[in-house]
């Protein structure tokens, strides 16, 4: 069976009271130094991984800049390297070019020199077959012919309607004629 309670004094009881109180007041300073410590561990542990992600991203963006400097610098390369092809491709053009100009005239001042038109003023010892044995090496007809041929604007459609004093042009000589000498 249970004992029966004792009867505590009041000064008993003012002891139960105080030590009670003490022990109370000591659990809660306990308590809140436990508390303040593990909020001083959160802060901390909040405080790192906060430096930590600001170390990465930093890390990522000093990444993506250099990555961008190297597209930016394989980029400028690119271009130059294209514009450097296209000057070379457009002097090669340009000499190209000058050298067929430079041939074409050439091929023209040939063709001017053996074109030369020669001035002549009709005479009365003058005859075709004369002037085309004169200019041309032969008297034949095919010969003679081309002086008149290409007179006949100025002579007119008979080849003995030619006036004395007339100038006329003696043509240079075709090659199909060349060949028949």
């Amino acid at each position: 069976m249970a004992e029966p309670k004792k009867k505590k004094s009041i000064f008993d009881q003012a002891i139960d009271a105080l030590t009670d109180r003490d022990e109370k007041a000591a659990a809660a300073a306990k308590a809140a130094e436990e508390a303040a410590r593990k909020a001083e561990a959160e802060k901390a542990r909040l405080a790192a991984e906060a430096k930590a992600k600001k170390d990465a991203m930093t890390a990522d963006l000093a990444k993506k800049a250099e990555e961008a400097k190297q597209a930016a610098a394989a980029e400028k390369a690119r271009l130059e390297a294209e514009a450097k092809a296209k000057k070379e491709q457009a002097a090669k053009d340009m000499a190209a070019l000058a050298d067929k100009a430079k041939a074409e005239f050439a091929a023209k001042a040939e063709a001017l020199e053996k074109a030369k038109i020669i001035k002549h003023v009709w005479t009365k010892e003058d005859t075709y077959a004369s002037l085309a044995q004169k200019y041309y090496g032969s008297f034949k007809e095919p010969y003679w012919r081309l002086i008149y041929e290409h007179n006949k604007a100025i002579i007119g459609n008979h080849p003995n309607d030619i006036r004395l004093g007339l100038e006329i042009e003696i043509p240079p000589l075709p090659e199909e004629l060349k060949l028949k000498k």
